[in-house]
């Protein structure tokens, strides 16, 4: 388990579980004289605020924390955190009483919310459920009509009103808001999480408006577009695998909001440097680039990843495999022209009769190069597929990177546990949201 994820993953659990609460719980029990009972029930609500302010500040996707443990893996800890800290709530409302109504109402109106956010959360913007629920998956299709993507983000917003209740629950409480040293470090921590989330949204966008402009928008199927953006020269290059969240704030008739798309090819010129993303139009969002036109301005976001990271770390120059599901081989094509020159490069790709020749333009120098093999498949490689196309050493030594539609990677990596690869050799991307 150790070696599947970073130390600096466990460091980060332990920092908000254990090391972000502690000094509260210090200073409360410290500042109460009450039952130990009592105690513990207040600090169950302490602890859980705690918690909250956390998966605020992963909110707003750190960039140095994303090169150390990945997004995937903050997605999940925000996930993880915010349904510990609704169980530990939920302990201090139902066993805490108080006869005063805004005390009383402030503290129920907040855990309702956090019930809401978690089940909604739970439904709408993870792949918890469904990536492995066929039938949770079919009821979000039904009802994504009217829960559209961005009406989803500003439920999941819920989060700060829940955090304010709760702070003001706890200001009106007159015995705990007596605790002067207690009442700095609370707001201190409110301040810092609040603060960061609204630099986040409010400053940081404003100063990158014009970071990048719409060089080229054209489909290259019936359903996939190819957008490239040019960015300024001394803009930072992504590494092979990498992502960026995109929005286009000037755009008529397109969400405001950005989203995540994977770089198919980094070209450096005089000028600018000059990325482009392979899209998929199957959502709201993505159904609604066809909008967007050359010289529009765009907000780029990143970039984000760790595959280059995890490739580089490989002790030997053992084979890579990379497997691509649709539009899912995009990040690979990078990391196949990073790393044939060391490395043994096996690409599987996985596709629609539509979407033979989406990457025409990136593949055909890949393929130049003597130690890089495609397998092109219409339709998913079955497991006697891979048992034929794979080397036994591939099989034993080689580092697998599946990129594509959950439930489609979830099935692949079945397949090859099976076949022998170990999970600490099986690296994803799950394309849910």
């Amino acid at each position: 388990m150790l070696k599947k994820h970073p130390m600096s993953l466990y460091l980060v659990w332990i920092i908000i579980l254990i090391v972000m609460p502690l000094p509260l719980i210090v200073l409360l029990n410290n500042g109460l004289v009450d039952s130990t009972r009592s105690l513990l029930i207040y600090d169950a609500g302490v602890v859980a605020y705690t918690w909250w302010l956390g998966i605020v500040f992963l909110a707003t996707r750190p960039k140095w924390l994303d090169r150390l443990i990945g997004l995937p893996a903050m997605y999940f800890v925000h996930g993880m955190v915010g349904i510990l800290a609704l169980i530990v709530a939920t302990i201090h409302v139902q066993l805490s009483f108080s006869m005063h109504a805004i005390i009383r109402n402030t503290g129920h109106i907040a855990w309702y919310l956090a019930i809401f956010g978690v089940v909604y959360a739970a439904l709408f913007l993870s792949g918890w459920l469904v990536d492995r629920f066929p039938i949770v998956q079919g009821l979000k299709n039904k009802l994504q009509f009217f829960f559209k993507h961005q009406l989803s983000v500003w439920i999941h917003r819920l989060n700060i009103l829940v955090i304010l209740l709760i702070w003001l629950h706890v200001q009106v409480i007159p015995r705990v808001s007596r605790i002067t040293p207690f009442v700095i470090l609370f707001d201190l921590y409110t301040v810092i999480a609040l603060g960061t989330y609204l630099w986040f949204k409010l400053v940081a966008p404003a100063s990158e408006k014009r970071s990048g402009q719409v060089i080229n928008n054209q489909a290259v199927s019936d359903h996939v577009r190819q957008v490239t953006i040019g960015l300024g020269r001394d803009s930072s290059k992504p590494l092979p695998g990498d992502f960026y969240f995109l929005s286009f704030p000037k755009a008529k008739g397109i969400s405001k909001e950005s989203h995540p798309f994977s770089v198919t090819n980094v070209e450096r010129k005089k000028s600018m440097t000059e990325v482009t993303f392979t899209i998929q139009t199957s959502g709201d969002f993505t159904s609604s680039l066809a909008k967007i036109v050359a010289g529009e301005g765009v907000n780029l976001e990143g970039p984000f990843g760790r595959f280059d990271k995890i490739v580089s770390g490989d002790v030997n120059n053992s084979p890579l495999i990379l497997i691509g599901l649709g539009t899912g081989l995009a990040p690979l094509l990078d990391l196949s022209k990073e790393y044939s020159d060391s490395r043994r490069v096996h690409l599987f790709w996985s596709l629609h009769e539509t979407e033979k020749n989406i990457f025409d333009k990136q593949l055909m120098p890949i393929l130049k190069q003597s130690n890089i093999s495609l397998e092109k498949h219409v339709h998913r490689f079955k497991a006697s597929d891979y048992q034929e196309l794979l080397s036994q050493r591939e099989i034993n030594e080689g580092r697998f990177i599946i990129v594509g539609p959950a439930m489609g990677v979830i099935e692949i990596e079945k397949i090859l546990h099976n076949l022998g690869v170990s999970q600490n050799h099986l690296t994803d991307e799950r394309l849910t949201m």
